[in-house]
């Protein structure tokens, strides 16, 4: 992983192989960022995807094997009442057939390369426990 900061944003490239996450969550360590809004594109060798049962309140996850392009993944960075980062990101993916997937990121691992665009918030994001949806919301 590499990146760049021009006083606003973050640029980063991941390199073939590498997992988004650990990377995300290296970055987060390294950097002290406080919040922001992510966009990424690139392609991915392989990735579990999730889609939120709201009735059971749990994810139901689904790993996808083979190459894909990522077409737009989106999310943002806050952290919990640890202050732990908690990268929430949704995405979608085209395989050989051009068909789309996609849902909630999980991880991937970097195909080719993964090229990932934050944009830093200039104040603490943080995310509470919603009782309503079992999830941990943006605390604005």
């Amino acid at each position: 992983m590499t990146y760049s900061f021009d006083g606003y944003n973050y640029l980063i490239k991941l390199q073939k192989g590498e997992k988004l996450m650990a990377s995300l969550n290296q970055f987060a360590e390294e950097t002290k960022l406080e919040g922001g809004w992510i966009n990424i594109l690139g392609s991915a060798l392989g990735m579990t995807l999730g889609f939120y049962d709201l009735d059971k309140k749990q994810y139901q996850w689904h790993d996808f094997a083979g190459l894909y392009e990522i077409t737009g993944i989106t999310g943002n960075l806050a952290y919990d009442d640890q202050n732990k980062p908690v990268f929430h990101l949704h995405g979608t993916f085209a395989g050989r057939d051009f068909k789309a997937i996609g849902g909630h990121v999980k991880d991937l691992t970097s195909g080719a390369t993964v090229e990932i665009f934050i944009h830093r918030s200039f104040k603490s994001v943080k995310r509470m426990h919603d009782e309503a949806s079992g999830l941990q919301t943006l605390d604005l």
